[in-house]
């Protein structure tokens, strides 16, 4: 008489499933989109849309998120679904300011685009504030 039993625990050939695993799902697939400044988890990145993405406040974004490696270079760091409180679009970017190289996961941004970055991530904390015309006549005693 034979007995078989089967583990509760999923598995491959390779032996059981970690269930515990952040990434256990497939990632989307992002061909194609736009290329953008956006906010994520309140930090700035640069990211790609998807071009199947729906324009809906209410639908989830799949992005490429790309993390900056040296001077005007990004390489790709994750591909990924986000709930749309997660990430804010700032701003769109043109493509003939883009340099994109699929094979390798690259992108290559313009001089102008850097200092924008470099103005969305430094925010309000790192601009110094304007002074009035008459903020320093009426501030120190004479």
């Amino acid at each position: 008489m034979s007995v078989s039993c089967q583990s509760a625990i999923p598995s491959t050939s390779l032996g059981p499933i970690d269930l515990s695993m952040k990434n256990n799902c497939i990632p989307p697939i992002v061909n194609g989109g736009y290329f953008a400044f956006a906010r994520i988890k309140g930090h700035i990145c640069l990211v790609q849309v998807s071009c199947d993405t729906p324009i809906s406040a209410l639908a989830t974004v799949d992005v490429k998120i790309f993390r900056h490696e040296f001077i005007t270079i990004f390489r790709l760091s994750e591909t990924t679904t986000l709930h749309p409180a997660d990430i804010s679009i700032i701003e769109p970017l043109e493509e003939l300011h883009i340099r994109y190289e699929e094979d390798n996961e690259t992108v290559f941004l313009a001089r102008e685009l850097m200092g924008r970055l470099q103005k969305l991530s430094e925010g309000p904390r790192g601009r110094l504030p304007r002074t009035g015309r008459y903020s320093m006549q009426f501030g120190r005693p004479r």
